[in-house]
């Protein structure tokens, strides 16, 4: 049987979705960089091919500084604004994020639901630029896709009647699951919570009122920190929960490490051999079997390597690192992601630059897919057979294929040669 760790690392989120701290800074520098050169391209195809309707409706209006008016195509290079920098991107990433959060509250959604969305909106925005496509439309495709994540299956129009909106939400939806990469599991830290204060209590020397503050605590800050941070990129999620439960009550925390990473080698045999010693909860697994030994025989260096104070100072390192991350965004925090002050000198400033320098082609979500659909539809007529001949016509009415050919046709079907896979072509 494999162990929890083993099964985490089979998950995607693992696989696909966890970064060191120079891997996610460069994939947030490559995103931006794809986005201002794509954006450059179609507003300066934009630009050097405007709507014949503009040109022809100004074509003879006089210009009051008695010039003449300009054409703008005719020996002129369009100047393109100024894009955003990946820090500002990564800010206003944040600040959607605290809105989404806030709409999460509004819907009154479980903790798993309002959790996902938020790492949905976030993973797209990794891959996705927000000069690409529009955030504020994307919180609620990403509840709405989070929800269905977690089981639960509301309707379109209740979204759209709790926030007042027309929106179209199933416009971006394959967008988002497009920009996840299709992986549509997330593991939460909450469950780990659960574990620890029952694994405290079990001791039973600690204070129940105790326990029970250190769980709230830890809970606010899960609801809150790994969701405005990289924790969720960075870190597993029985980490994050002891960084949170670190933050709540240090001593606690401590304890929990301390009384699982707590063996130290005992002295060697009568005949001076190592020392061997099962390890608890492996006996029937086979795991730590030594060569020609017993099942779940481990010997004194191998259980010090899984439960020593050496791989308890390593955790303890990790857990550290991941509690200043979530000490960044502690709960309080929330009043400065609503703060008239502080919207007005760091995020208007950032949003008005973002309107000058989104992409004019893919911000519509809705005439986007419109656009899509209709190019599908194009490529599907352009791929069909030429026109029918008689004998496929005669064959419409008689059935069966009438022309010359169609018994070697049918011979070919039935040997199998170049017989189609009935499931399509390679994905």
């Amino acid at each position: 049987m494999a162990s929890e760790d083993a099964r985490y690392r089979e998950t995607s989120q693992f696989q696909a979705w966890s970064f060191s701290p120079a891997q996610l800074a460069a994939m947030r520098e490559k995103t931006n960089a794809i986005a201002r050169q794509r954006i450059a391209e179609r507003m300066l195809a934009s630009a050097s091919n405007p709507p014949t309707s503009n040109n022809t409706s100004h074509a003879n209006t006089p210009d009051p500084s008695g010039h003449g008016t300009p054409n703008p195509t005719e020996n002129s290079t369009p100047t393109l604004p100024d894009f955003l920098k990946p820090e500002e991107e990564a800010l206003l990433v944040s600040f959607y994020v605290s809105e989404l959060l806030r709409a999460a509250d509004h819907l009154g959604v479980p903790d798993e639901v309002r959790a996902t969305a938020t790492v949905f909106f976030r993973r797209f925005f990794l891959t996705n630029s927000i000069m690409t496509y529009p955030p504020q439309e994307m919180i609620l495709v990403a509840l709405f896709v989070g929800s269905k994540a977690e089981g639960r299956f509301p309707r379109i129009i209740e979204f759209q009647q709790k926030f007042n909106t027309k929106q179209d939400i199933l416009a971006g939806e394959f967008l988002l699951c497009q920009g996840n990469r299709f992986n549509f599991e997330v593991r939460h830290p909450f469950r780990a919570l659960m574990g620890a204060t029952m694994e405290l209590r079990s001791y039973g020397d600690i204070d129940e009122q105790r326990i029970i503050a250190a769980e709230k605590r830890a809970h606010e800050i899960l609801l809150f920190s790994p969701l405005m941070t990289d924790a969720y990129f960075h870190y597993t999620p029985s980490q994050i929960m002891f960084a949170a439960l670190s933050l709540a009550d240090r001593g606690l925390a401590e304890r929990l490490i301390q009384e699982t990473f707590h063996f130290v080698p005992p002295t060697t045999n009568n005949d001076n051999t190592p020392a061997v010693t099962p390890l608890p909860g492996l006996e029937n697994q086979g795991i730590g079997r030594k060569e020609g030994g017993s099942k779940g025989i481990t010997t004194n260096d191998e259980r010090a390597a899984i439960v020593g104070p050496g791989i308890r100072d390593k955790v303890m390192g990790t857990i550290e690192a991941c509690r200043n991350m979530l000490s960044t965004e502690l709960p309080e925090r929330k009043s400065h992601w609503t703060s008239e002050s502080i919207f007005k000198s760091q995020i208007r400033p950032v949003r008005k630059k973002l309107t000058k320098c989104r992409d004019p082609d893919r911000w519509n979500l809705s005439e986007l897919q419109r656009q899509r659909r209709e190019a599908g539809v194009r490529r599907a007529d352009s791929e069909e057979r030429p026109a029918a001949s008689n004998g496929s016509k005669d064959a419409a009415i008689f059935g069966g294929d009438l022309s010359a050919d169609a018994p070697e046709k049918k011979r070919r079907k039935v040997d199998g040669n170049g017989l189609e896979d009935p499931f399509g072509g390679p994905l």
